[in-house]
C-alpha cells in the first residue's frame, strides 16, 4: 500500500485526491450458497476452498445421538495464532479456510461457554463479505452439535454489527456471532473475521476470550451434527430434531430499536424538503443492504441518494474504511460544484461512519462531542437529559468540554467498545464515541454507523425547523462553527502507519517506554511544556478491573496532546496510530487548516518518537 503523497486537509478544506485508495472494479459473480444448495449446486467460491475446510467432511472418530440428529466427533489439534481478542479473530481469508481452523475456533468457543450456553438461543451473521455463507453452514453444525438449541440467522449471512446487538437485546438471546473483520478489505486474499457478542450485545468480556483462546490451545475434538445445509436466502424457520434454525429479515429489529431512538416521521418531513440533498455511500458493504430500505423506503429519500449500495463480497474491490482516504469518490463529490448538503458513509459492518457538509469535513471527535451537545434539543430518546458521556483515551477532548459545560458525568476509557458498554449497563454513559469514526449510545452495545449518520439528520432537522424551504438553510458546516463558538476548537489529526513490521514497531513503543520513563513535569519537548507523561491506564469504575499499557500520552500544559497506540485492528503487521491535538478558543483560528496548526507539534512527535528511524517509514498510510 503506497503512503499518501500529500495530508489530507482539515474541515475547512478540501482534501487533496488520494493515490492511497484502491481502485473500484467489477467483482466475480457472488456466491449465494456456499456448498450444496437447495438445488443442490456447488458455488465457484466452494469449489476454490475445496472440502478440506468442511469439518463433515473429515474421518469421524465417534458419534453420539442427539434429539433428532447424530453428532459426529471429528478429530483435531490445536492451530497456533487463535489469540481472540475484544474484536474477535482476524486473519487472512486463506487462514480461515484452511482445514479446521474456523471449526477449531467456534468448538472453543462452545468449550469457553460450556453448560450455560445449552438449551440457549443465539444469533448469527455478517458484512457480507467472501466465505460468509460457507462459514454460517459450518457454524450451524457445530452449534448443533453442542447443545445450542436455536440459532438466529440474518438473510443471505447479513447481520450488521449493531443490528446483532439490537437483535440479541431486544430478544434477550444468550449472545451472537458476527462475521466480520470489520473495515478491513474482504476478498479470497483478504481478510477475514468472527467474534462472539454477550447477552447485552457487547463484545465477549475477556473473561470469555481468555477461556476461548485456552481451549484453542488444547482442542482435540470438534463435536458435528449431521444436518443439512440450510437455505440462507428465504426468511423462515427450518427445524433439525430439536434444533431450531430462523432465517430472519435483518433489518427488522434494529430498524425497531432505532425507531424508539428517532422520530421517523419528522426525519422523514426533513428529508423530502426540496432545499436538502443527502447521498450516503455504503462502500459495497454490509450497509448497503439497510440503506435503501432505511433511507429510501422509510425517509423518504431519493433512489439515487444511495451510493455502491449493493453488498459485495470483495467491497467491490475497495477498502470499506469511511476515512477521508477510502471513501475518496464521496468526498470528491462532496467538494464538487454538485455537491449535496449532507453526506455520510459507513464501513464493513456498520459500526463506523463518515460525516460531510458540502465542502466540510465533520472529524470524528467533533461528531461525538456534537451529537453529544445537541442530543436533548433534537433527539427523543434523550429527552429527559444524558446520563453521560464517554470517549477513548486517544479521541479529542471536545466532548470533554461538552461534558464539563453541561454538567455531565464524563468517562475517558482506553479503546475498545466494552468499557462502553460497561458504563452503559449501570446507566452511567447514554453517548459515546471514538475517534477511529465510531459513535454510539446506549439503544445497543456497539458502536454504529448508520444511528450517527440518523442523529446528524436529526440534528439538522432540528436546526432547520423554523427555516421555510427557500430560507437560509442552516448546513453542516454552520453547526459546526456555532458548536466551536461556544466550546472552543480541538485541531485534531491522526496519522496510520499501516503494515509496519511488528518487531519494528515494537521497538519504537520501547524507546518511548523509555522516554516517558524519564520525562518530568516542566520538561520542554520543542515548543511544547510538558504537564504529564505516561502509559495510559484505566481502572473500570464498574467492576474494577485495570487495563494497562493502553497507549504513551504527552500532554503538555496548554493542553495539546501526542498519543502513541499500536492498533490491534489488522490481520498482518502492525498499525502504529500517532494522535496530535491543539486547542483554541480563538475564533479568528477557527477555519484554519489543521495540519497547518498542528505542524509544529507533529514535528515534535516525529522527533521524540524517532518513528522515521524505527520505521523507515516518511510518509503515514492514511491522515484524517
Amino acid at each position: 500500500m503506497s503512503s499518501l503523497s500529500s495530508a489530507v486537509p482539515s474541515a475547512a478544506c478540501k482534501p487533496a485526491p488520494s493515490p492511497t485508495a484502491s481502485p473500484r472494479r467489477a467483482p466475480a459473480p457472488a456466491a449465494h450458497q456456499f456448498g450444496k444448495s437447495a438445488a443442490g449446486l456447488r458455488s465457484p467460491a466452494r469449489r476454490e476452498i475445496g472440502t478440506s475446510s468442511r469439518v463433515g467432511a473429515l474421518k469421524v472418530e465417534a458419534t453420539a445421538q442427539m434429539e433428532g440428529f447424530t453428532v459426529k466427533s471429528v478429530p483435531t489439534k490445536p492451530i497456533e495464532g487463535q489469540k481472540t481478542g475484544t474484536s474477535g479473530l482476524r486473519k487472512k481469508t486463506k487462514v480461515f479456510t484452511s482445514e479446521h481452523y474456523l471449526a477449531n475456533w467456534i468448538q472453543s468457543l462452545f468449550n469457553a461457554l460450556g453448560d450455560e450456553a445449552k438449551g440457549k438461543t443465539i444469533g448469527l451473521g455478517g458484512d457480507g463479505r467472501y466465505f460468509n455463507k460457507e462459514a454460517v453452514q459450518i457454524i450451524l453444525k457445530l452449534a448443533a452439535g453442542n447443545g445450542i438449541k436455536k440459532v438466529v440467522v440474518g438473510q443471505n449471512a447479513i447481520m450488521a454489527t449493531p443490528a446483532m446487538s439490537a437483535l440479541i437485546r431486544r430478544r434477550s438471546m444468550y449472545g451472537g456471532l458476527i462475521m466480520s473483520a470489520s473495515h478491513n478489505p474482504g476478498g479470497p486474499e483478504e481478510d477475514w473475521g468472527i467474534k462472539f457478542n454477550y447477552s447485552s450485545g457487547e463484545p465477549a468480556p475477556e473473561k470469555i476470550t481468555d477461556k476461548i483462546f485456552g481451549f484453542t490451545q488444547s482442542i482435540g475434538e470438534l463435536k458435528v451434527a449431521d444436518i443439512p445445509d440450510v437455505d440462507l436466502s428465504k426468511v423462515g424457520t427450518s427445524k433439525f430434531g430439536s434444533f431450531e434454525v430462523e432465517v430472519v429479515d435483518y433489518t427488522a429489529e434494529y430498524f425497531a430499536t432505532l425507531k424508539e431512538v428517532f422520530d421517523f416521521p419528522a426525519l422523514r418531513k426533513f428529508m423530502t424538503r426540496a432545499d436538502f440533498s443527502f447521498v450516503f455511500d455504503a462502500l459495497h458493504a454490509v450497509t448497503g443492504a439497510y440503506a435503501g430500505p432505511l433511507f429510501v423506503n422509510e425517509l423518504g429519500g431519493k433512489p439515487d441518494s444511495i451510493r455502491n449500495g449493493v453488498p459485495l463480497e470483495d467491497f467491490g474491490g475497495g477498502h470499506p474504511d469511511p476515512n477521508l482516504t477510502y471513501a475518496h469518490d464521496l468526498v470528491e463529490l462532496m467538494w464538487s460544484d454538485k455537491a449535496p448538503v449532507f453526506g455520510a458513509a459507513s464501513d464493513g459492518d456498520g459500526d463506523r461512519n463518515m460525516v460531510l457538509g458540502s465542502h466540510f469535513f465533520v472529524t470524528p471527535s467533533d461528531s461525538v462531542a456534537i451529537i453529544a451537545a445537541n442530543a436533548q434539543a433534537a433527539i427523543p430518546y434523550f429527552k429527559s437529559g444524558l446520563k453521560g458521556v464517554a470517549r477513548s483515551m486517544p479521541t479529542s477532548g471536545a466532548l470533554d468540554r461538552v461534558a464539563e459545560k453541561l454538567s455531565l458525568p464524563f468517562y475517558e476509557t482506553p479503546t475498545g467498545w466494552k468499557f462502553f458498554g460497561n458504563l452503559m449497563d449501570a446507566d452511567r454513559c447514554s453517548i459515546c464515541g471514538e475517534e477511529s469514526f465510531g459513535t454510539g449510545a446506549d439503544h445497543v452495545r456497539e458502536k454504529d454507523g448508520l444511528w450517527a449518520v440518523l442523529a446528524w439528520l436529526a440534528i439538522l432537522a432540528h436546526k432547520n425547523k423554523d427555516v421555510p424551504e427557500g430560507g437560509k438553510f442552516v448546513s453542516v458546516k454552520d453547526i459546526v462553527m456555532e458548536h466551536w463558538k461556544q466550546f472552543g476548537r480541538n485541531f485534531y489529526s491522526r496519522y496510520d502507519y499501516e503494515g509496519v513490521e511488528s518487531d519494528k514497531a515494537d521497538a519504537m513503543i520501547q524507546h518511548l517506554e523509555t522516554v516517558i520513563a524519564a520525562a518530568k513535569k516542566g520538561d520542554k519537548f520543542g515548543d511544547y511544556v510538558l504537564e504529564t507523561a505516561d502509559n495510559f491506564t484505566y481502572t473500570d469504575p464498574i467492576d474494577g478491573s485495570v487495563a494497562k499499557n493502553q497507549g504513551i500520552r504527552f500532554v503538555f500544559q496548554d493542553g495539546s496532546r501526542i498519543i502513541f497506540r499500536l492498533s490491534g485492528t489488522g490481520s498482518a503487521g502492525a498499525t502504529i496510530r500517532l494522535y496530535i491535538e491543539a486547542y483554541t478558543a480563538d475564533p479568528a483560528l477557527f477555519e484554519k487548516d489543521a495540519q497547518d496548526v498542528l505542524k509544529s507539534i507533529i514535528g515534535t512527535a516525529l522527533e521524540v518518537s524517532k518513528l522515521q528511524h524505527f520505521t523507515g517509514r516518511d510518509k503515514p498510510t492514511v491522515i484524517t
